[in-house]
């Protein structure tokens, strides 16, 4: 065996993969499957096979018309009940079964994509992946498991109707079995450009949905329409769809010879078989007319079950291409974020935190965080400022740990972060993003992502943040539904509302550190000056970390952190580093200069 052919045989076990989650999820569903396949169905086609036969040898033997009318009804009684007892099964069991499945699948695809690393998110073919895995998974899953109770059918049918045939000579059974070998074999050369049709079009369409869903958007409507944003996604649109021609066409050429021959073996077959029946098996004797439709129809169900194996087989090998292509979204390797026994768990209180000669650099990309120190006392409020770039968004990941560090240490209370329960301890770190995401839920779920609270409790922290407005757009009612996902009637926010929605989680719960990147870019002068009063108030503890663009909002902090080109170029209070005249100083004034034009302009 050469190595091409051990490399097949290696796909094999993508089939499995495709089979494991149906008999994980519905053992009962796979054995229910498999007893009809290989019972009820080719009993049916047996009886089927043999009443034409039946019937018309009553016919030629003279029998009176009622036995013969009683003979048809006993076969039609058995194949009826058949059929019937099959419909029941499907539409009391077995959809239902195939749906939890599916929607099992799915699932799995959605938690795989969620406890994968953050890192994979920078890579757009993890995307690719994540789409197919997605769409093919299940489907994929299913009619693979569909396939073996075909092929154990056709076995089965074969079997039955084999016997039929060769009673009449085995020569007809011969001819029977080439046809179908022959249109099996034209088969197999199609079966790689189809599955790489099938992953070309996933990444192909990406595009396409991208666009959809940005005209779908209301908060778009605006830019798109206001400028020449809305032509340029029509164009992406339309070059999406020409591409998808040109693959189509390239596929349909390396496919359509091999089609067009399959087309033609049927018609060949179907009069090489009845020939052969009319002139070495009938021949001429009238008494066989009952035989000759049996064998005719017999020779038809062979044909089927022949071909349904063989085409299953096929399928089978296409699948395989299928199952490796999703299996590779699952052998993504990630060291933080799948769920790992034995670690610590969040520590009380307030976080002092530090960063032991922390080095970092992207995947791809230039920027990098090179032997950076920085001591954070429990309790105290720092801000982090520089220019775009220069650094500060990545260590909000860092102390998420979104990602690891290169080199270095990232501690929390004197222990490494690797050391801690991940996903509890990021329960206990409160993050405001500047790039806001309220999500198509309750008011209540956007407000307590982190912790569950009272609904009396969550109405003081509405109040607290200014949320009154928002409350009177759901008529009092915080189980309404926020935006229009899903639902008429939600609650539209405005930008600010947004944002003052995710700086509210932060007031939910006890958090051991806070993380606000630019949490006020969509506020108003005024309600930026409550947020920080709030944010700095003395019964907020947690170890508070600002990253900031806007300087005046940093002002009070304790110290201050200037990051250059991922380095930390000097620190201190708002006042020692206005007295240095030094960056910072010269930040601060360019932006005060430009806040004034603003003023005098408007």
């Amino acid at each position: 065996m050469d190595e091409k052919e051990l490399k097949g045989l290696a796909k094999l076990r993508y089939i499995f993969f495709l089979l494991k989650p149906f008999w994980k999820y519905g053992k009962t569903y796979v054995i229910v499957t498999v007893l009809m396949s290989a019972l009820l169905q080719p009993l049916a086609t047996y009886l089927t096979t043999l009443l034409p036969k039946a019937a018309i040898d009553g016919v030629v033997a003279g029998v009176q018309r009622q036995e013969i009318l009683m003979t048809i009804g006993f076969y039609t009684i058995g194949i009826a009940v058949i059929a019937l007892a099959q419909k029941v099964v499907e539409l009391t069991y077995t959809q239902l079964a195939q749906t939890k499945i599916s929607n099992k699948i799915k699932n799995d695809v959605n938690e795989k994509a969620l406890f994968t690393d953050f890192k994979y998110y920078d890579n757009p073919e993890f995307f690719t992946k994540f789409v197919f895995a997605q769409q093919q998974y299940p489907m994929q899953s299913h009619l693979t498991m569909q396939m073996f109770p075909q092929v154990l059918q056709g076995i089965v049918t074969m079997v039955a109707m084999g016997s039929i045939i060769v009673s009449a000579g085995p020569m007809l059974l011969c001819v029977t079995v080439f046809f179908v070998i022959l249109n099996a074999l034209l088969g197999i050369p199609t079966l790689k450009p189809e599955a790489d049709f099938q992953v070309k079009y996933t990444e192909v369409w990406r595009p396409f949905y991208y666009v959809t869903q940005i005209l779908m958007q209301k908060e778009n409507a605006a830019e798109l329409r206001s400028s020449g944003a809305g032509q340029k996604m029509l164009r992406v649109f339309n070059t999406v769809t020409k591409n998808f021609y040109d693959i189509s066409i390239r596929f349909i050429k390396k496919t359509i010879p091999f089609r067009l021959a399959q087309g033609l073996i049927s018609p060949i077959q179907l009069s090489c078989v009845l020939a052969y029946i009319i002139i070495f098996v009938i021949n001429g004797d009238v008494s066989k007319i009952g035989l000759y439709a049996s064998l005719t129809a017999a020779s038809s169900a062979l044909v089927s079950s022949l071909d349904s194996v063989y085409s299953t087989i096929n399928n089978m090998l296409r699948n395989a291409l299928y199952g490796e292509r999703v299996a590779a979204f699952f052998e993504a390797k990630s060291e933080i974020e799948p769920i790992a026994l034995g670690k610590l768990p969040p520590p009380k209180g307030s976080y002092e935190i530090e960063l032991h000669d922390v080095s970092f650099h992207y995947e791809n990309a230039a920027f990098a965080i090179e032997h950076l120190n920085l001591h954070i006392q429990a309790g105290q409020r720092v801000a982090i400022v520089g220019e775009n770039g220069a650094g500060k968004s990545t260590l909000t990941k860092l102390l998420l740990r979104l990602y690891d560090t290169t080199a270095g240490e990232v501690l929390i209370n004197g222990k490494n972060i690797k050391e801690y329960d991940v996903h509890a301890l990021r329960l206990h770190i409160g993050v405001a993003f500047q790039d806001v995401r309220i999500l198509a839920m309750s008011l209540r779920d956007n407000l307590t992502v982190y912790h569950d609270l009272p609904d009396d409790q969550l109405m003081k922290v509405i109040e607290k943040l200014g949320l009154g407005a928002v409350v009177e757009k759901a008529d009092g009612d915080i189980s309404k539904m926020i935006s229009r996902e899903f639902t008429e009637d939600g609650i539209v926010l405005s930008g600010g509302e947004a944002q003052r929605v995710t700086l509210a989680r932060l007031f939910t719960g006890s958090f051991g550190l806070l993380v606000l990147d630019e949490p006020s870019s969509a506020l108003d002068p005024l309600a930026e000056h409550k947020l920080m009063q709030n944010i700095l108030d003395a019964s907020n503890s947690a170890t508070t970390i600002m990253i900031a663009h806007r300087l005046s909002t940093v002002r009070d902090f304790d110290t201050i952190y200037h990051v250059e080109n991922g380095k930390i170029i000097e620190s201190g209070t708002h006042d020692e580093l206005m007295a240095s005249h030094s960056k910072y100083y010269e930040m601060f004034m360019r932006q005060g200069q430009n806040y004034q034009v603003s003023e005098v302009n408007e």
